[in-house]
């Protein structure tokens, strides 16, 4: 068998444990060696007796002895119950570089042709063969590509998010008051800028979508709005990210709600920083920002959603997270469903974007019920 190559087509590194990758060549080379010597014993019923039945030609042009058992007349090849012994021998020199790479089973699928649950299932096979090399699992542990999704023997991943349920009492007070910024008609409020009761609402006009008033102290002229954090912002925006209000309280990451919104990150932290500083100006003594968690960030214990390693979350950056066990993004997503009305966090979200499946967003009330909140950057 030809050596596995390290680099691909540009000549870039890609292997980064050649140690596995030097143990696998060793093993495949040995299956696929055209030497009839030695010889294995029966697949079917491990009988010694085994004489040599001519050659077979392979996917990726190697030639195999065939071997057939004097006692029980059963046929077979050294590739038989193991990983190659199918169509992966024509893709072997692709595909083992990639075991030691921190690659999902999407992005392996494309470079290989093949659809992610097939790439899953050759890792797996891949990992129990390991396993009968090495039973003490050495060299399955070093085995990356697919992350958790792909282990033998998957182990649950429990974050401190779970069971996390939107705060109603926030998302009450915050949607109330909310509301009472663009409501129309009503008794005229104090003014904005003096203080005084001596205000009025002036007569509607055409380029006003919100109700004016005016202070017969100062004479100046506001709306509801005049003094809080969304003065002059877009009736477009203020209507948009009005459901903004009932992710506020959970510690899920920029990235993720942003994805339920279909905007920018840097629309939901302006956003949510809005609410906390109108939080403050409702309670001064901050008993309500408090309770404002949007925007959470690993800790020590938070584990890595691809490796599921402890403790190797890094900030690269001002705002980008990566895990120094696997070297991908470090995720914060979770899983959200909504029970009786209310917002909560279930588990850790699933690692692979083309498995979420974003719920559809109605701007006027709250999200689907049940469903799934979607995944696709990192964050």
């Amino acid at each position: 068998m030809k050596p596995v190559s390290n680099q691909d087509s540009k000549g870039r590194s890609r292997v980064r444990d050649r140690e596995l990758i030097a143990f696998l060549d060793l093993r495949i080379a040995a299956l696929v060696s055209s030497d009839p010597e030695p010889r294995p014993p029966c697949v079917r019923c491990a009988g010694t007796s085994i004489v040599i039945d001519g050659y077979r030609p392979r996917l990726g042009g190697y030639r195999l002895p065939v071997y057939r058992c004097s006692a029980c007349g059963k046929k077979y090849t050294r590739l038989q119950g193991t990983p190659l012994d199918g169509r992966l021998l024509g893709h072997i020199e692709r595909f083992v570089p990639l075991l030691p790479q921190p690659l999902n089973c999407t992005e392996a699928g494309h470079l290989l042709g093949k659809l992610p649950v097939h790439v899953s299932e050759l890792v797996k096979t891949f990992r129990g063969w390991l396993l009968e090399l090495d039973p003490a699992g050495k060299w399955e542990a070093r085995v990356r590509l697919g992350g958790r999704r792909a282990e033998v023997r998957p182990t649950s991943l429990a974050v401190a998010e779970t069971g996390a349920a939107e705060d109603l009492t926030l998302t009450r007070r915050l949607t109330s008051e909310y509301d009472d910024l663009y409501v129309k008609g009503g008794p005229a409020p104090r003014c904005a800028y003096c203080d005084s009761r001596n205000t009025y609402e002036m007569a509607p006009h055409p380029s006003r979508r919100l109700s004016a008033f005016e202070c017969r102290t100062c004479h100046r002229v506001f709306n509801r709005r005049t003094g809080t954090p969304f003065s002059k912002t877009y009736m477009i925006s203020a209507r948009r990210f009005r459901p903004l209000i009932r992710y506020l309280s959970l510690p899920l990451p920029y990235a993720q709600v942003a994805d339920i919104f279909e905007t920018d990150e840097t629309h939901i932290r302006m956003w949510r920083d809005k609410f906390a500083r109108w939080a403050d100006q409702l309670e001064p003594d901050g008993n309500l920002s408090a309770r404002v968690q949007l925007g959470t960030t690993p800790t020590r214990d938070t584990p890595c959603l691809f490796c599921g390693r402890t403790g190797t979350a890094r900030r690269n950056g001002q705002r980008v997270w990566h895990c120094i066990g696997c070297g991908r993004l470090f995720s914060m997503r979770r899983a959200l469903v909504e029970r009786t009305g209310r917002l909560e966090i279930i588990g850790a979200e699933v690692e692979d974007p083309d498995d979420g499946i974003a719920p559809e967003l109605d701007f006027d009330g709250p999200v689907n019920r049940d469903a799934a909140c979607p995944g696709r950057r990192g964050g």
